[in-house]
C-alpha cells in the first residue's frame, strides 16, 4: 500500500466486538467514513457512536467512487469485494481473526499508537485496557479489567478497583480511591481524596433516550476534596458534593450538597454532618441555627451557621 493511500478516508466493513475496536480507533483519528454491517442492532450502535459516519447494511457503498481510499475488513464474509475494491483502486486491510485487531492494524492505516504515561510506581494491571492517551501519576495502581479511555489523566497515589470505567475528559485528582464496578462518564470531576464505593453509580445526562442521544451535551458532575460516597449510592448529573461532604450506602443524591454534608436516603436528604476525618459531628440541620462543636474521633473543632459548616483553626 502506499503512503498516499493511507490518507483521509476509511470505510469499515464489521462493526462487530472486534470491528467496533477498529472502528473507534478510527473514529478517534477522523478517519472514518462509512460502517457497514449486516446487523440492525450494530448499525444502531454504530450510529450512536459515530455521529456524522455513513452507516449501512450494503457493504458494496464502499466500492462507490469517491466515498473511501481504504476499506478494513473485519469479518471474513465481506472477503469477496478484495478484488472488486482492487479493480476501483481502493486499497483494502484485512483485521486478523485473533490478536488485537486494533494493533494490528494502527501500523498499515498509519495511525498514531496511543500513549500510555506512568509516574514513577504507577501500575497498570495487564488485563487492564487502555484506548488513547492516558496520563498515570505516580504511585497509582489500576486493578483488573479496568478500562480507561483517553485522553485522560489521572492523579498520584490513586486506587482503581476491578472493573472499573473511565470515560474521556474525566477529572481525576490525587489519591482519589475508586472500588469495584464503578464508572465514571464524561462530565465527572473527582478532586483530591474523592472515595468512590463499590458499585455506585454516575450518570452525565438528565433526560437519557435511546433515539435521541446527546452526545457531547454533558452535564458537569464535580464532587470536591474529600467527599466520600457509599456503596450502590446514585449521583444525578449537574450536581455538586461540597468538600468532605458524605453520601450514605445506597442514596440517590438529586441535589448539591453542602461541605461537611452527611446524605443518605432516596431522595438523598440532610441528615447531619461529617468530619473531615469520617465521623458523624454532633450538630443539628436547623437552618437557622448556629453552634459549635468538637469531633469525638479526632479533635478537630467545627462551627456551624445555618447550612455553612466549617472546620475551626486550631
Amino acid at each position: 500500500m502506499q503512503r498516499e493511500q493511507i490518507g483521509a478516508r476509511v470505510a469499515l466493513l464489521g462493526c462487530d466486538g472486534r470491528g467496533a475496536s477498529v472502528g473507534a480507533a478510527l473514529a478517534a483519528a477522523g478517519r472514518l467514513v462509512l460502517v457497514a454491517d449486516a446487523d440492525a442492532d450494530r448499525r444502531a450502535a454504530a450510529r450512536e457512536a459515530w455521529p456524522g459516519v455513513h452507516v449501512t447494511a450494503d457493504a458494496t457503498a464502499a466500492l462507490e467512487p469517491g466515498v473511501a481510499d481504504v476499506i478494513v475488513i473485519t469479518h471474513p464474509q465481506h472477503t469477496g469485494l478484495v478484488s472488486r475494491a482492487a479493480e476501483a483502486g481502493i486499497a483494502v486491510v484485512m483485521a486478523p481473526l485473533t490478536g488485537d485487531p486494533v494493533a494490528a492494524v494502527r501500523p498499515l492505516l498509519g495511525l498514531a499508537a496511543p500513549t500510555t504515561a506512568l509516574g514513577e510506581g504507577a501500575f497498570i494491571h495487564p488485563t487492564a485496557e487502555v484506548d488513547g492517551p492516558v496520563d498515570v501519576g505516580a504511585g497509582t495502581k489500576i486493578w483488573h479489567f479496568t478500562k480507561l479511555l483517553g485522553p485522560l489523566t489521572i492523579g498520584q497515589g490513586c486506587v482503581l478497583g476491578q472493573n472499573v470505567v473511565v470515560e474521556r475528559g474525566v477529572s481525576i485528582g490525587n489519591n482519589v480511591k475508586i472500588q469495584n464496578n464503578v464508572s465514571v462518564y464524561s462530565g465527572v470531576i473527582l478532586e483530591d481524596d474523592v472515595f468512590c464505593g463499590p458499585s455506585m453509580v454516575f450518570t452525565n445526562v438528565g433526560t437519557p433516550r435511546s433515539a435521541f442521544p446527546r452526545r457531547g451535551q454533558y452535564a458537569t458532575t464535580r464532587v470536591c476534596q474529600g467527599a466520600s460516597i457509599g456503596a450502590n449510592a446514585t449521583v444525578v448529573c449537574g450536581n455538586r458534593l461540597g468538600r468532605y461532604a458524605f453520601v450514605g450506602a445506597g442514596a440517590v443524591v438529586t441535589r448539591d450538597v453542602p461541605d461537611h454534608g452527611l446524605v443518605y436516603g432516596n431522595p438523598a436528604r440532610l441528615r447531619g454532618w461529617a468530619c473531615f476525618c469520617g465521623a458523624r459531628l454532633p450538630m443539628g440541620v436547623d437552618p437557622q441555627q448556629k453552634e459549635g462543636c468538637a469531633c469525638a474521633d479526632c479533635g478537630r473543632r467545627y462551627q456551624r451557621d445555618g447550612l455553612q459548616v466549617a472546620e475551626v483553626a486550631a
